[in-house]
Protein backbone atom coordinates (compact mmCIF):
# COMPACT_ATOMS: atom_id res chain seq x y z
CA UNK A 1 0.00 0.00 0.00
CA UNK A 2 1.22 3.44 -0.83
CA UNK A 3 2.70 5.71 2.09
CA UNK A 4 0.37 7.56 3.95
CA UNK A 5 2.88 11.25 3.50
CA UNK A 6 1.86 13.20 0.21
CA UNK A 7 4.52 12.72 -2.44
CA UNK A 8 4.14 15.73 -4.58
CA UNK A 9 5.66 16.45 -8.20
CA UNK A 10 6.06 19.71 -9.52
CA UNK A 11 7.19 21.45 -12.53
CA UNK A 12 5.85 25.22 -13.77
CA UNK A 13 2.68 23.20 -12.96
CA UNK A 14 0.62 21.37 -10.54
CA UNK A 15 -1.07 17.72 -11.01
CA UNK A 16 -4.04 16.36 -8.58
CA UNK A 17 -4.58 12.44 -7.82
CA UNK A 18 -6.58 11.24 -5.88
CA UNK A 19 -8.00 7.77 -4.92
CA UNK A 20 -10.34 6.53 -2.91
CA UNK A 21 -8.70 2.98 -2.99
CA UNK A 22 -9.55 -0.99 -1.74
CA UNK A 23 -12.40 -0.60 0.63
CA UNK A 24 -13.66 -2.61 2.44
CA UNK A 25 -17.29 -1.66 2.33
CA UNK A 26 -19.12 1.26 1.12
CA UNK A 27 -19.22 3.49 3.95
CA UNK A 28 -21.63 5.98 5.64
CA UNK A 29 -20.69 8.87 8.31
CA UNK A 30 -21.65 8.98 11.99
CA UNK A 31 -21.56 7.43 15.36
CA UNK A 32 -25.38 6.92 16.70
CA UNK A 33 -27.80 8.44 14.55
CA UNK A 34 -29.91 5.59 12.50
CA UNK A 35 -28.43 5.32 9.08
CA UNK A 36 -30.11 7.56 6.74
CA UNK A 37 -32.37 6.03 4.05
CA UNK A 38 -30.50 4.87 1.05
CA UNK A 39 -32.91 4.67 -1.86
CA UNK A 40 -32.74 5.40 -5.52
CA UNK A 41 -35.42 7.08 -5.35
CA UNK A 42 -34.65 11.19 -3.89
CA UNK A 43 -35.57 13.83 -5.46
CA UNK A 44 -32.59 15.44 -7.64
CA UNK A 45 -31.63 18.39 -5.42
CA UNK A 46 -28.10 20.50 -7.29
CA UNK A 47 -28.10 22.66 -4.45
CA UNK A 48 -27.60 19.81 -1.62
CA UNK A 49 -24.57 18.41 -4.03
CA UNK A 50 -23.06 21.93 -4.19
CA UNK A 51 -22.90 22.46 -0.26
CA UNK A 52 -21.64 19.25 0.13
CA UNK A 53 -19.27 19.89 -2.56
CA UNK A 54 -17.94 23.51 -1.29
CA UNK A 55 -17.63 21.85 2.38
CA UNK A 56 -15.40 19.25 1.51
CA UNK A 57 -13.25 21.27 -0.88
CA UNK A 58 -13.23 23.64 2.42
CA UNK A 59 -12.51 20.81 4.92
CA UNK A 60 -9.89 18.78 2.58
CA UNK A 61 -7.87 22.52 2.24
CA UNK A 62 -7.77 23.19 5.52
CA UNK A 63 -5.99 20.22 6.14
CA UNK A 64 -3.70 19.16 2.89
CA UNK A 65 -2.59 23.06 3.04
CA UNK A 66 -1.21 22.84 6.23
CA UNK A 67 2.22 21.74 4.88
CA UNK A 68 2.68 25.56 2.93
CA UNK A 69 3.52 23.65 -0.39
CA UNK A 70 1.15 23.63 -4.14
CA UNK A 71 -1.38 21.72 -3.20
CA UNK A 72 -4.17 20.25 -6.03
CA UNK A 73 -7.30 18.22 -5.52
CA UNK A 74 -10.57 17.91 -6.86
CA UNK A 75 -13.52 17.73 -4.43
CA UNK A 76 -15.63 16.86 -7.02
CA UNK A 77 -13.99 13.70 -8.05
CA UNK A 78 -13.78 12.46 -4.68
CA UNK A 79 -17.64 13.83 -3.31
CA UNK A 80 -18.63 11.65 -6.75
CA UNK A 81 -16.56 8.59 -4.97
CA UNK A 82 -17.87 9.03 -1.35
CA UNK A 83 -20.98 9.21 -2.63
CA UNK A 84 -21.28 6.19 -4.61
CA UNK A 85 -19.26 4.25 -1.21
CA UNK A 86 -22.11 6.00 1.13
CA UNK A 87 -25.03 3.89 -0.62
CA UNK A 88 -23.86 0.91 0.51
CA UNK A 89 -22.36 1.97 3.89
CA UNK A 90 -25.19 1.48 7.39
CA UNK A 91 -24.68 1.98 11.25
CA UNK A 92 -21.55 4.07 12.41
CA UNK A 93 -20.24 4.10 9.20
CA UNK A 94 -22.89 5.70 7.17
CA UNK A 95 -22.70 8.48 9.78
CA UNK A 96 -19.04 9.16 9.49
CA UNK A 97 -19.16 9.34 5.61
CA UNK A 98 -22.16 11.06 6.32
CA UNK A 99 -20.54 14.07 8.24
CA UNK A 100 -17.48 14.53 6.03
CA UNK A 101 -19.68 14.89 2.85
CA UNK A 102 -21.88 17.33 4.75
CA UNK A 103 -25.29 15.61 4.22
CA UNK A 104 -28.25 13.93 6.03
CA UNK A 105 -29.26 12.22 2.91
CA UNK A 106 -27.16 9.78 0.87
CA UNK A 107 -30.15 9.19 -1.45
CA UNK A 108 -30.61 13.20 -1.97
CA UNK A 109 -26.89 13.52 -2.75
CA UNK A 110 -26.54 11.05 -4.80
CA UNK A 111 -29.96 12.26 -7.23
CA UNK A 112 -28.21 15.46 -6.83
CA UNK A 113 -24.69 14.97 -8.06
CA UNK A 114 -26.49 13.04 -11.32
CA UNK A 115 -28.19 16.16 -11.99
CA UNK A 116 -24.97 18.54 -11.50
CA UNK A 117 -23.32 15.85 -13.50
CA UNK A 118 -25.80 16.54 -16.60
CA UNK A 119 -26.02 20.15 -16.04
CA UNK A 120 -22.08 20.38 -16.06
CA UNK A 121 -21.40 18.40 -19.29
CA UNK A 122 -24.43 19.23 -21.25
CA UNK A 123 -23.33 22.82 -22.29
CA UNK A 124 -22.34 24.33 -25.86
CA UNK A 125 -21.44 21.95 -28.82
CA UNK A 126 -19.14 24.82 -29.80
CA UNK A 127 -15.12 23.88 -30.40
CA UNK A 128 -14.62 26.89 -27.86
CA UNK A 129 -16.72 25.33 -25.71
CA UNK A 130 -15.11 23.70 -22.45
CA UNK A 131 -14.51 19.73 -22.76
CA UNK A 132 -15.86 18.59 -19.45
CA UNK A 133 -16.43 14.95 -18.61
CA UNK A 134 -17.02 12.69 -16.14
CA UNK A 135 -17.36 9.13 -15.54
CA UNK A 136 -17.94 6.83 -12.39
CA UNK A 137 -17.03 3.01 -12.65
CA UNK A 138 -17.25 -0.23 -11.01
CA UNK A 139 -15.03 -3.73 -10.71
CA UNK A 140 -15.87 -6.71 -8.46
CA UNK A 141 -14.34 -9.38 -7.98
CA UNK A 142 -15.78 -13.09 -9.58
CA UNK A 143 -18.39 -14.47 -6.96
CA UNK A 144 -19.18 -11.21 -4.93
CA UNK A 145 -22.65 -11.11 -4.41
CA UNK A 146 -23.74 -7.55 -4.65
CA UNK A 147 -27.27 -6.17 -3.26
CA UNK A 148 -29.52 -5.20 -5.42
CA UNK A 149 -29.83 -1.40 -4.28
CA UNK A 150 -26.32 -0.97 -4.14
CA UNK A 151 -26.20 -1.49 -7.80
CA UNK A 152 -29.28 -0.25 -8.84
CA UNK A 153 -28.38 3.12 -8.05
CA UNK A 154 -24.52 3.38 -9.52
CA UNK A 155 -26.20 2.03 -12.69
CA UNK A 156 -29.26 4.59 -12.53
CA UNK A 157 -27.67 7.81 -10.98
CA UNK A 158 -23.56 7.18 -11.78
CA UNK A 159 -23.28 5.50 -14.85
CA UNK A 160 -21.50 2.44 -13.32
CA UNK A 161 -22.23 -1.10 -13.97
CA UNK A 162 -20.14 -3.73 -12.14
CA UNK A 163 -17.16 -5.26 -14.31
CA UNK A 164 -16.38 -8.53 -13.57
CA UNK A 165 -12.32 -8.91 -12.87
CA UNK A 166 -10.13 -11.60 -11.10
CA UNK A 167 -8.38 -9.22 -8.34
CA UNK A 168 -8.05 -13.07 -6.48
CA UNK A 169 -5.89 -14.83 -9.34
CA UNK A 170 -4.76 -11.62 -11.21
CA UNK A 171 -4.65 -8.55 -9.36
CA UNK A 172 -1.84 -6.89 -11.36
CA UNK A 173 -4.18 -7.44 -15.06
CA UNK A 174 -7.14 -5.83 -12.73
CA UNK A 175 -5.02 -2.78 -11.65
CA UNK A 176 -3.43 -2.07 -15.34
CA UNK A 177 -6.67 -2.23 -16.48
CA UNK A 178 -8.29 -0.13 -13.74
CA UNK A 179 -5.30 2.57 -14.67
CA UNK A 180 -6.10 1.87 -18.58
CA UNK A 181 -9.86 3.28 -17.78
CA UNK A 182 -8.81 6.61 -15.54
CA UNK A 183 -6.19 7.38 -17.88
CA UNK A 184 -9.25 7.01 -20.81
CA UNK A 185 -11.03 9.01 -19.31
CA UNK A 186 -8.99 11.83 -18.20
CA UNK A 187 -6.89 12.60 -21.71
CA UNK A 188 -3.52 10.66 -20.07
CA UNK A 189 -3.20 13.16 -17.35
CA UNK A 190 -4.04 10.57 -14.57
CA UNK A 191 -2.14 7.12 -16.07
CA UNK A 192 -0.97 5.49 -12.49
CA UNK A 193 -4.17 6.25 -10.22
CA UNK A 194 -3.17 2.80 -8.32
CA UNK A 195 0.46 2.14 -8.13
CA UNK A 196 1.89 -1.25 -7.75
CA UNK A 197 0.91 -2.94 -4.63
CA UNK A 198 -2.01 -1.07 -3.95
CA UNK A 199 -4.16 -3.88 -5.62
CA UNK A 200 -3.93 -7.24 -4.07
CA UNK A 201 -5.47 -10.31 -4.16
CA UNK A 202 -8.07 -9.73 -0.91
CA UNK A 203 -9.33 -6.28 -3.26
CA UNK A 204 -12.84 -7.33 -3.39
CA UNK A 205 -14.11 -4.42 -5.44
CA UNK A 206 -12.93 -0.86 -6.67
CA UNK A 207 -14.97 2.39 -7.43
CA UNK A 208 -13.47 5.21 -9.19
CA UNK A 209 -14.30 8.57 -10.58
CA UNK A 210 -12.54 10.41 -13.29
CA UNK A 211 -12.93 14.00 -14.51
CA UNK A 212 -11.43 15.89 -17.50
CA UNK A 213 -11.80 19.60 -18.09
CA UNK A 214 -10.01 21.72 -21.13
CA UNK A 215 -11.36 25.30 -21.67
CA UNK A 216 -10.68 28.48 -22.57
CA UNK A 217 -10.37 31.73 -21.19
CA UNK A 218 -12.71 34.03 -22.08
CA UNK A 219 -10.03 37.01 -22.48
CA UNK A 220 -6.73 34.73 -23.61
CA UNK A 221 -3.49 36.07 -21.89
CA UNK A 222 -1.28 37.58 -24.39
CA UNK A 223 1.53 35.16 -25.14
CA UNK A 224 3.88 37.77 -26.20
CA UNK A 225 4.00 39.50 -23.06
CA UNK A 226 4.35 37.13 -20.99
CA UNK A 227 7.81 37.61 -18.95
CA UNK A 228 9.83 36.23 -16.00
CA UNK A 229 9.16 38.32 -12.89
CA UNK A 230 9.81 37.46 -8.83
CA UNK A 231 7.50 35.51 -7.13
CA UNK A 232 7.89 35.55 -3.30
CA UNK A 233 7.16 32.10 -2.21
CA UNK A 234 5.64 30.39 1.14
CA UNK A 235 9.04 29.71 2.25
CA UNK A 236 10.23 33.22 2.39
CA UNK A 237 12.04 32.96 -0.32
CA UNK A 238 11.92 34.23 -4.16
CA UNK A 239 11.55 32.37 -7.57
CA UNK A 240 12.04 33.85 -10.98
CA UNK A 241 8.25 32.90 -12.48
CA UNK A 242 6.98 33.39 -16.27
CA UNK A 243 4.03 36.04 -15.55
CA UNK A 244 1.16 35.78 -17.73
CA UNK A 245 -0.32 39.28 -18.57
CA UNK A 246 -3.85 40.09 -20.16
CA UNK A 247 -4.90 43.87 -21.74
CA UNK A 248 -6.48 45.88 -18.87
CA UNK A 249 -9.59 44.13 -19.48
CA UNK A 250 -12.75 44.40 -17.02
CA UNK A 251 -13.50 41.22 -14.79
CA UNK A 252 -14.66 40.86 -11.42
CA UNK A 253 -12.61 41.91 -9.03
CA UNK A 254 -12.27 42.23 -4.83
CA UNK A 255 -10.38 43.72 -2.35
CA UNK A 256 -11.55 43.97 1.11
CA UNK A 257 -9.10 43.33 4.43
CA UNK A 258 -7.06 40.27 4.15
CA UNK A 259 -7.26 39.16 -0.01
CA UNK A 260 -7.84 40.75 -3.17
CA UNK A 261 -9.61 38.33 -5.59
CA UNK A 262 -10.47 38.28 -9.23
CA UNK A 263 -12.95 35.80 -11.44
CA UNK A 264 -11.53 34.95 -14.90
CA UNK A 265 -14.32 33.23 -16.79
CA UNK A 266 -14.26 30.55 -19.76
CA UNK A 267 -15.39 30.82 -22.80
CA UNK A 268 -19.45 29.64 -23.75
CA UNK A 269 -19.70 28.34 -20.25
CA UNK A 270 -20.73 29.49 -16.54
CA UNK A 271 -17.13 28.02 -15.59
CA UNK A 272 -14.49 30.41 -14.06
CA UNK A 273 -11.38 30.48 -12.19
CA UNK A 274 -11.71 32.26 -9.10
CA UNK A 275 -8.09 33.45 -7.74
CA UNK A 276 -7.53 34.30 -4.20
CA UNK A 277 -4.59 36.07 -3.05
CA UNK A 278 -4.19 36.75 0.99
CA UNK A 279 -2.45 39.68 2.19
CA UNK A 280 1.29 38.18 2.92
CA UNK A 281 2.29 35.81 5.29
CA UNK A 282 -1.51 35.34 6.20
CA UNK A 283 -2.28 32.19 3.53
CA UNK A 284 -2.47 29.48 6.36
CA UNK A 285 -4.69 31.77 8.58
CA UNK A 286 -6.82 33.09 5.47
CA UNK A 287 -7.48 29.01 4.81
CA UNK A 288 -8.47 27.96 8.14
CA UNK A 289 -11.32 31.01 8.40
CA UNK A 290 -12.76 30.46 4.54
CA UNK A 291 -16.24 28.50 5.31
CA UNK A 292 -19.15 28.28 2.72
CA UNK A 293 -20.70 31.62 3.84
CA UNK A 294 -17.60 33.61 3.94
CA UNK A 295 -16.78 32.40 0.55
CA UNK A 296 -20.50 32.82 -0.65
CA UNK A 297 -19.43 37.11 0.73
CA UNK A 298 -16.00 36.87 -0.73
CA UNK A 299 -18.31 36.00 -4.27
CA UNK A 300 -20.75 38.57 -3.41
CA UNK A 301 -17.71 41.21 -3.62
CA UNK A 302 -16.95 40.75 -6.57
CA UNK A 303 -17.70 44.00 -9.09
CA UNK A 304 -16.57 44.54 -12.52
CA UNK A 305 -13.35 46.61 -12.54
CA UNK A 306 -10.60 47.05 -15.55
CA UNK A 307 -7.56 44.86 -14.01
CA UNK A 308 -4.28 44.62 -15.51
CA UNK A 309 -3.30 41.51 -14.44
CA UNK A 310 -0.09 39.27 -13.52
CA UNK A 311 -1.19 35.73 -13.20
CA UNK A 312 2.06 33.08 -13.22
CA UNK A 313 2.04 30.02 -15.51
CA UNK A 314 1.93 27.07 -13.41
CA UNK A 315 1.53 23.42 -13.37
CA UNK A 316 0.89 21.43 -10.50
CA UNK A 317 0.47 17.96 -9.43
CA UNK A 318 -0.60 15.74 -6.15
CA UNK A 319 -0.15 12.10 -5.30
CA UNK A 320 -1.36 10.96 -1.67
CA UNK A 321 -3.54 9.08 0.20
CA UNK A 322 -6.36 10.53 1.85
CA UNK A 323 -6.77 7.98 4.54
CA UNK A 324 -5.50 9.86 7.39
CA UNK A 325 -7.27 13.32 6.25
CA UNK A 326 -10.50 11.63 6.20
CA UNK A 327 -10.29 9.64 9.23
CA UNK A 328 -9.07 12.92 10.82
CA UNK A 329 -12.23 15.34 9.37
CA UNK A 330 -14.92 12.13 11.14
CA UNK A 331 -14.58 9.13 8.70
CA UNK A 332 -12.26 6.66 10.93
CA UNK A 333 -14.85 3.58 11.29
CA UNK A 334 -14.94 2.87 7.42
CA UNK A 335 -10.98 2.01 7.45
CA UNK A 336 -11.98 -0.35 10.58
CA UNK A 337 -12.82 -3.88 11.11
CA UNK A 338 -15.93 -2.53 12.43
CA UNK A 339 -17.17 -1.11 9.01
CA UNK A 340 -20.17 -1.58 8.23
CA UNK A 341 -20.87 -1.79 4.25
CA UNK A 342 -23.57 -4.28 4.51
CA UNK A 343 -25.49 -2.42 1.94
CA UNK A 344 -23.01 -3.27 -1.11
CA UNK A 345 -22.51 -7.28 -0.87
CA UNK A 346 -23.84 -10.29 0.89
CA UNK A 347 -22.00 -13.18 2.53
CA UNK A 348 -18.57 -10.48 2.81
CA UNK A 349 -18.21 -8.10 5.24
CA UNK A 350 -16.11 -5.36 3.83
CA UNK A 351 -13.93 -2.07 4.78
CA UNK A 352 -11.76 0.66 2.88
CA UNK A 353 -7.89 -0.29 3.08
CA UNK A 354 -6.68 3.19 1.50
CA UNK A 355 -8.36 6.36 -0.44
CA UNK A 356 -5.93 7.74 -3.10
CA UNK A 357 -6.29 10.63 -4.78
CA UNK A 358 -4.34 12.19 -8.07
CA UNK A 359 -4.69 15.33 -10.24
CA UNK A 360 -3.45 17.67 -12.35
CA UNK A 361 -3.84 21.15 -13.00
CA UNK A 362 -1.99 23.37 -16.07
CA UNK A 363 -2.69 26.97 -16.43
CA UNK A 364 -1.61 28.69 -19.27
CA UNK A 365 -2.20 31.88 -21.68
CA UNK A 366 -4.73 30.20 -23.67
CA UNK A 367 -6.91 28.31 -20.32
CA UNK A 368 -6.95 25.19 -18.16
CA UNK A 369 -6.53 21.64 -18.39
CA UNK A 370 -7.19 20.14 -15.18
CA UNK A 371 -8.00 15.74 -14.69
CA UNK A 372 -8.53 14.13 -11.18
CA UNK A 373 -9.20 10.34 -10.45
CA UNK A 374 -10.39 9.34 -7.60
CA UNK A 375 -10.52 5.21 -6.72
CA UNK A 376 -11.52 3.18 -3.53
CA UNK A 377 -11.10 -0.16 -2.72
CA UNK A 378 -12.93 -2.04 -1.09
CA UNK A 379 -11.66 -5.25 0.59
CA UNK A 380 -12.68 -7.88 3.88
CA UNK A 381 -12.44 -6.91 7.22
CA UNK A 382 -10.23 -8.03 9.59
CA UNK A 383 -8.74 -6.91 7.34
CA UNK A 384 -17.80 49.51 -18.33
CA UNK A 385 -14.70 52.14 -19.16
CA UNK A 386 -13.75 51.61 -14.71
CA UNK A 387 -10.87 52.59 -13.18
CA UNK A 388 -7.56 50.43 -13.94
CA UNK A 389 -6.49 48.23 -10.47
CA UNK A 390 -2.49 46.65 -11.01
CA UNK A 391 -3.41 43.05 -9.98
CA UNK A 392 0.25 40.88 -9.18
CA UNK A 393 -0.28 37.72 -7.97
CA UNK A 394 3.18 37.12 -7.06
CA UNK A 395 2.70 35.69 -3.63
CA UNK A 396 1.01 32.58 -2.17
CA UNK A 397 -2.37 32.30 -3.86
CA UNK A 398 -5.54 30.06 -4.18
CA UNK A 399 -7.63 29.25 -6.73
CA UNK A 400 -10.92 27.71 -7.03
CA UNK A 401 -12.15 26.39 -10.19
CA UNK A 402 -16.17 26.44 -10.61
CA UNK A 403 -18.95 26.68 -12.34
CA UNK A 404 -20.54 30.08 -11.34
CA UNK A 405 -24.08 28.86 -11.95
CA UNK A 406 -24.61 26.42 -9.10
CA UNK A 407 -21.91 27.16 -7.04
CA UNK A 408 -19.98 24.07 -7.46
CA UNK A 409 -16.44 23.16 -7.16
CA UNK A 410 -14.81 21.20 -9.29
CA UNK A 411 -10.41 21.70 -8.61
CA UNK A 412 -8.64 23.61 -6.22
CA UNK A 413 -4.98 24.79 -6.11
CA UNK A 414 -2.84 26.30 -3.25
CA UNK A 415 -0.26 27.67 -5.28
CA UNK A 416 2.48 28.97 -2.42
CA UNK A 417 5.81 27.97 -5.90
CA UNK A 418 4.85 28.79 -9.24
CA UNK A 419 8.70 27.64 -9.88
Amino acid sequence: MRPTAPRWRTTAAVALTTILATLAGCGGAGASKPAPSRSPGAVATVPAAVHSGQALALALLARLGQSGGNVVFSPYSIESALAMVATGAGGSTATEIDHVLHTSSPATLAAGLAALDARLTGGSSSPKAPRLHVANALWVQSGLTLRKPFTSTLATLFGASPQIVNFAGAPETARQAINSWVAAHTGDKITDLFPAGTITAQTAAVLANAIYLAAHWTNPFTRARTAPGPFYTGAGSTAQVQFMTQTPTPVRYARRDGYQAVDLPYQLSTLSMLLVMPTPGTLARFERGLTTNSLARLERALTSRRVDLHVPRFHLSLDTSLDPVLSVLGMSVAFTDAADFSGIATGTALKISAVEHAADLRVDEEGTVAAAATGIGLEPTAVAPLPTTRLILDHPFLAFLRDDATGAILFVAQVTDPA
